[in-house]
Parts: structure tokens; C-alpha cells; sequence
């Protein structure tokens, strides 16, 4: 599992092949098709995730992209446009944004092509 921890703020584009947890500030995108993503109370995302689970418990503002469930907690403030077969969402919770469950299809196809096209940043 990755953790990215209060305080630290990622900007770029995030490959993942395991769970993620964010708990500082992510700009930019998570590409994590056969793993789960959360965002934890006091974390912030400004941008795209596509994942096989998202959990939301902080800001996200964006669009979101679960092959399986959107889970939003109570203390999720969420802006964003939503593509998922299902969404849990607490009382407390605050959604504004669309849901769309008919466009997850073409979401892995998407996010596999777009990690292939992409130069390899490997040290």
C-alpha cells in the first residue's frame, strides 16, 4: 500500500499497482484500475482518479472513475464528475457534480493506453 501523508502535495500523474491512501494533496491524476483509492479527512485531490474502489472522507474536486463503487463518507466534500456503477454516500456528505453509470466501459481501455503513451520517468 502507498501513503501519502499530510502535508505532502504531489503534483503529476500517479501509476499505482497497489492500494493508495492520500491524506496530504494530490494535483493532477491516479491511475490505479485493479486497486482501491482513498482519500482521507483532512486530503485533498484536484483532479482524476480512476480505480477499482474510491473512498472519499476529504476534498475532492474533479472526476472519478470506480470500475466498482464510489464510497463517500460524512466528512467528504465532493465537486465532481462521477462515472461508477455504484455510489455509497453517508448522511453528511456533500455531492455536487453528475453520476454517470454507463460510462465505465472504456475506463480501463482509456487509463491502460494513456500509461503505455506516457514517457517512463524511472531513475
Amino acid at each position: 500500500m502507498t501513503n501519502i501523508g499530510k502535508g505532502i502535495v504531489v503534483t503529476g500523474t500517479v501509476h499505482a499497482e497497489e492500494n493508495v491512501t492520500i491524506g496530504g494533496t494530490l494535483k493532477g491524476e491516479v491511475l490505479a484500475n485493479d486497486c482501491d483509492v482513498a482519500l482521507e479527512q483532512g486530503g485533498r485531490i484536484d483532479g482524476a482518479v480512476t480505480a477499482k474502489s474510491i473512498t472519499v472522507r476529504g476534498t475532492f474536486v474533479g472526476k472519478m472513475i470506480a470500475l466498482q463503487v464510489v464510497r463517500l463518507h460524512k466528512t467528504a466534500w465532493v465537486k465532481a464528475e462521477i462515472a461508477a456503477p455504484k455510489l455509497v454516500m453517508e448522511e453528511g456528505a456533500i455531492f455536487n457534480g453528475s453520476l454517470e453509470p454507463s460510462r465505465i466501459e472504456a475506463a480501463p481501455r482509456v487509463a491502460a493506453y494513456r500509461r503505455k503513451a506516457e514517457p517512463s520517468n524511472v531513475a
